[in-house]
């Protein structure tokens, strides 16, 4: 049988090593199915917490009277479904992607990042991509990703909030910022701030993930 030789990192430097075509079909079949079910159970969290914003958001607009301040799922100030449901697909493409990316470039993590997830966040890149950046960009994939299943979750508790003591943590700053700016860029002043808030808090556990994936 034809084996297939490659080189792999060693303490003491490169040495050689052959797996044959049958072992490398059987781990690129296990890698490609841990690839799915890891962005599947991550779907399965968006899908979730998507639909707890929605729902409460339509109730509360219903049973309060209350408004929606994303202005990208509004017309005339009016809450649109039809709106809201592609953006919540779109979403979740561009955020299972980011989870798949933050998958296939684990064992490229620079470890220290790992140990210091929040600290990442001071390093500025473009092209996640890079040679240097690759050692850092699969912990913010996996932390925007989970900092926006938190996020809109956040928004649910958001509109539970208004239901219960008619209070908005969310949606007040935004309304007050409106008054003395425009709509889209009160919502951009509040929500991106926040999101990134999230998404470094729960750095911590995308770490946790990255080092399981690795291992």
């Amino acid at each position: 049988m034809s084996v297939i030789a490659f080189r792999e990192a060693a303490p003491n430097g490169w040495k050689f090593r052959t797996l044959c075509p049958k072992v490398l079909h059987v781990k690129n079949r296990r890698d490609m199915w841990r690839l799915a079910f890891v962005a599947g159970l991550y779907l399965m969290a968006y899908s979730f917490a998507a639909y707890a914003d929605l729902w409460t958001t339509v109730f509360v607009i219903k049973e309060r009277g209350a408004h929606e301040g994303n202005v990208f799922a509004t017309s005339s100030s009016v809450y649109m479904v039809t709106r809201a449901l592609p953006i919540n697909i779109g979403g979740a493409a561009v955020m299972t992607a980011c989870v798949m990316f933050s998958a296939i470039y684990a064992g490229r993590m620079d470890p220290q990042w790992l140990i210091r997830p929040m600290a990442s966040f001071g390093r500025v890149y473009l092209n996640p991509w890079s040679t240097a950046a690759i050692r850092i960009s699969p912990l913010h994939m996996l932390s925007l990703a989970l900092g926006f299943v938190a996020l809109r979750l956040l928004a649910a508790g958001n509109n539970l909030l208004i239901y219960f003591y008619g209070i908005a943590p969310i949606g007040a700053p935004i309304k007050i910022i409106a008054q003395h700016t425009s709509d889209v860029f009160a919502f951009a002043i509040v929500l991106v701030p926040l999101f990134y808030v999230l998404a470094i808090g729960v750095s911590p556990v995308a770490a946790k993930l990255l080092s399981f994936w690795r291992g």
